[in-house]
């Protein structure tokens, strides 16, 4: 048992006490630390609970086939997987418009200039072409050479 000091009249009071036996002022028990802990504790729990159970209901199917996720076969389709994989790094734009048979959409394009004797100007062109289905490729061309290509939901 200590003694401390009221905080209202000054006078000493045990720690054992509820209230002041001068004035009657409550006294303020320390929290201990084990209970800051174990609220911090259950608290972690219940989030981690929440959060597993938000996640489970809240999961979006994976866009590969395997997962279940299937692209609609509808409509005109302008790049095919077989055409897709026809086109290799290196090609320029007009072996590649060749290959698939249609112009792609031009999304972005870029031009860095060069430093003589140290490096030449660089022009980046990224096409895109999406069949109706929204299956799609892309490829990006660095001084008209493929150097990038992606596909989505190819057939």
């Amino acid at each position: 048992m200590a003694i401390v000091e009221c905080k209202e009249c000054g006078k000493e009071v045990s720690t054992e006490a509820q209230s002041c036996p001068n004035c009657g002022a409550v006294l303020k028990k320390k929290t201990s630390r084990i209970t800051y802990f174990a609220a911090a504790l259950l608290l972690l729990i219940v989030l981690g609970a929440v959060v597993f159970f938000i996640n489970d209901n809240l999961s979006t199917p994976s866009s590969k086939p395997e997962a279940g996720f299937k692209m609609p076969s509808i409509g005109e389709q302008i790049i095919t997987f077989d055409e897709y994989q026809r086109v290799q790094d290196g090609m320029s734009y007009s072996k590649v418009v060749g290959i698939i048979g249609a112009r792609g959409e031009e999304i972005s394009r870029s031009k860095m200039d060069g430093v003589p004797g140290v490096m030449e100007s660089l022009e980046t062109v990224m096409y895109q072409w999406v069949n109706s289905n929204g299956s799609n490729m892309n490829a990006m061309f660095q001084n008209d050479k493929l150097v990038q290509k992606a596909q989505f939901g190819l057939k």
